[in-house]
């Protein structure tokens, strides 16, 4: 699978520059720059004289109109006309303030451990027995994606990397909407989980559990022990001297750091921690030079067939520069530096920018230290954008409809980084001077973003927007511990009803983002394993994009605070444990509703009260099988009943069922792998 990802890279794009990314520190070198006419005629030529001034649609009666798009280059993709001017700042195409406060309640949904409160009512407690192979504590962190409840290391890092990112980069935006502090306890969510994850200076668990197990199971993450135990207990697997991968370590690295700039203004205690371990990251890295795709273990061999590696050099260099900018010690630039050259010999570090390409990040990052046009690093990154932004030197097939389409699997994952990319770029280049291609990056980025939120059709992010998808590829919204319909019935039951049956998640996983659409824009709503490409939702495809969507906060003067008020957390389903809603207050603006309550916010309040004068009136929710509250068939709520008849005995394990596991587990392993 490496070398099929490796020989698909170099086959669509053979890049001849090496690339990392940088964040600018308080000495940064190089001249100020200063945009030559020449150069921005030769950028202003890419885009023909004659268009529409306007990247995004432009508004028709019918709104956005698909139809404005310009279809007449680049044969075989669309493309837009971009702006060389920014829009109004004063309103916004979509309340990017609420995409915002979703993205981050995602997060949310996707925690494993300890929860600090119970702010949906189908998402509690999970794995509070996970612990580590010396016994270190693993409960916490977050689930990788919808259809498993694994824990990767390395794209659970790049995630947070990216989403300190965002907070140091768009701060201004977070503040404006009331979402800093839930952004901070976010990352420090998942710092704590690497933190823990670092047991020793040369010892990191990089993986936690096993996808032919995960894969496997249909359930919450509540109750995966229980139905799970009999394949053995989850365990994580370590990366030492003998197995060792510079590429997590330098990836971890650059969370801790990214996160310690983060958390410097409010936590400067804390941002110390990080800073300590991601030195001992990056010097494990360094000391110990290799990558997991060559071990021999179960667990990191699982974690290279999933999340495949191309190289190490991209992540070390990536460690080293945000360790500058957390430090501000010149060894971590040279060492950045140093690393950066030797990815010259690469053919793929501008294929994209994700979990497993840091090379345009680091164009970005080192163009802010040496902002010199004629420095290699804005060059760099300049050709990057070119291979995305209209005109001759695109080299990146678009959609007919823009989407830039660069692999299949969660598409809209590199979208959305390229366009956090093109923002962070566009503020760099407009200090420097240049403010029409600073506009030109922004108004490409934003349309990106405006693609998924609704602009061709539909939106791609799961309670939000027109014809958002109710069927998300996302296990425990579908099957949530106070509703799980066939808790107890056999694999092929389960398999069955996620994946071929139209029944939709019961709960709205609000915030996610799915994979996208195929590379004709179209889009299948569907939990098959036919579309579990374009349907299923991972961390990291919201990590640029959260990012990309606090800059467009930033940007636009008309964005407001969001809060919870209002949303469908689950509080309604009979099933649902009232006792275990949180009572905000009446003055709480982030999850109540700031001194207004909805009258059926009242009834469930009044109900909740109610319930807490007879505990244990509702009994244990996560054993209680009712009917769903959306309507359906009558054949389907036939055979529902049929299958919730069957009640479990307290007493009763799944080992009771050992003539079933060897036909189960042979299933599992029938079931086809992913590829990210």
């Amino acid at each position: 699978m490496r070398a099929a990802r490796q020989a698909e890279r170099a086959g669509e794009h053979a890049a001849s520059t090496g690339g990392t990314k940088g964040l600018a520190v308080g000495s940064a070198a190089g001249a100020p720059h200063a945009s030559s006419s020449t150069e921005v005629s030769v950028r202003t030529a890419a885009v023909a004289s004659e268009r529409a001034p306007l990247l995004w649609c432009q508004q028709e009666q019918s709104g956005r109109d698909p139809k404005c798009y310009d279809h007449t280059r680049n044969v075989g993709s669309g493309n837009w006309t971009v702006s060389r001017s920014y829009p109004p700042p004063a309103t916004g195409s979509y309340d990017y303030a609420e995409v915002l406060h979703k993205s981050y309640l995602f997060y949310y949904q996707q925690r494993s451990g300890k929860l600090p409160f119970q702010r949906l009512a189908w998402r509690t407690d999970s794995c509070l027995e996970c612990k580590g192979p010396q016994g270190e504590d693993l409960s916490g962190g977050y689930y990788e994606a919808g259809g498993s409840y694994l824990k990767f290391a390395f794209p659970t890092a790049f995630t947070f990397t990216n989403l300190a990112w965002g907070v140091v980069e768009f701060r201004d935006g977070y503040t404006k909407v009331n979402e800093l502090d839930q952004a901070l306890e976010a990352i420090r969510w998942g710092m704590d989980y690497l933190i823990n994850s670092h047991s020793g200076p040369f010892q990191f668990v990089a993986m936690f559990g096993a996808s032919e197990v995960d894969f496997g199971y249909f359930g919450p993450p509540e109750e995966h022990k229980q139905w799970t135990g009999m394949f053995g207990e989850r365990t994580g697997t370590y990366i030492t001297p003998q197995n060792p991968s510079s590429e997590i370590c330098g990836e971890v690295a650059a969370a801790m750091a990214a996160s310690a700039v983060a958390f410097r203004q409010t936590d400067p205690e804390y941002a110390d921690t990080l800073i300590e371990h991601a030195k001992q990251m990056y010097e494990f890295g360094r000391k110990y030079q290799g990558t997991y795709m060559d071990s021999k273990l179960p667990g990191l061999k699982d974690h290279g067939k999933h999340y495949p590696s191309s190289g190490w050099m991209d992540e070390m260099a990536w460690g080293a520069i945000w360790l500058h900018f957390a430090t501000g010690e010149e060894m971590y630039l040279q060492e950045c530096l140093k690393w950066y050259d030797k990815l010259t010999s690469w053919s793929s570090e501008n294929y994209a920018y994700d979990w497993d390409n840091k090379a345009p990040g680091l164009h970005v990052l080192l163009a802010q230290i040496f902002p010199s046009d004629m420095m290699k690093y804005s060059i760099n990154a300049q050709t990057f954008f070119d291979d995305y932004l209209p005109g001759p030197k695109r080299t990146v097939f678009h959609t007919k409809l823009g989407l830039s389409w660069r692999n299949a699997w969660g598409v809209l994952r590199y979208s959305a980084n390229n366009a956090f990319l093109a923002f962070v770029h566009s503020q760099q280049v407009y200090d420097q001077g240049d403010k029409a291609y600073a506009a030109f990056l922004f108004t490409y980025g934003m349309q990106q973003i405006n693609y998924m939120l609704g602009d061709c059709g539909r939106s791609y992010v799961v309670g939000f927007g027109d014809k958002a998808p109710p069927m998300a590829f996302h296990k425990w919204s579908h099957n949530a511990y106070i509703d799980y319909p066939t808790r107890g019935q056999s694999y092929d039951a389960q398999h069955q009803d996620f994946h071929n049956t139209d029944r939709p998640n019961q709960f709205i996983a609000y915030g996610a983002l799915v994979g996208g659409p195929q590379s004709d824009d179209s889009f299948e709503d569907s939990r098959g394993w036919c579309c579990a490409a374009y349907n299923e939702v991972a961390i990291d495809y919201n990590a640029g994009f959260t990012s990309a969507i606090a800059r467009l906060v930033d940007y636009f003067e008309d964005q407001k605070p969001f809060s919870d008020c209002g949303l469908d957390l689950g509080w309604e389903h009979p099933n649902a444990t009232l006792a275990n809603r949180p009572d905000y207050g009446e003055k709480d603006c982030y999850y109540g509703c700031c001194g207004k309550t909805p009258k059926r916010l009242q009834e469930l309040k009044e109900l909740r009260e109610a319930t807490l004068e007879l505990p244990g009136a509702l009994g244990d929710a996560s054993m209680v099988m009712m009917e769903p509250r959306r309507p359906r068939s009558v054949s389907e709520r036939r055979q529902r009943r049929r299958a919730t008849r069957v009640m479990l005995e307290p007493d009763q394990q799944p080992d009771q069922k050992s003539d079933q596991t060897a036909q189960q587990q042979q299933q599992r392993d029938q079931q086809p792998q992913r590829s990210r």
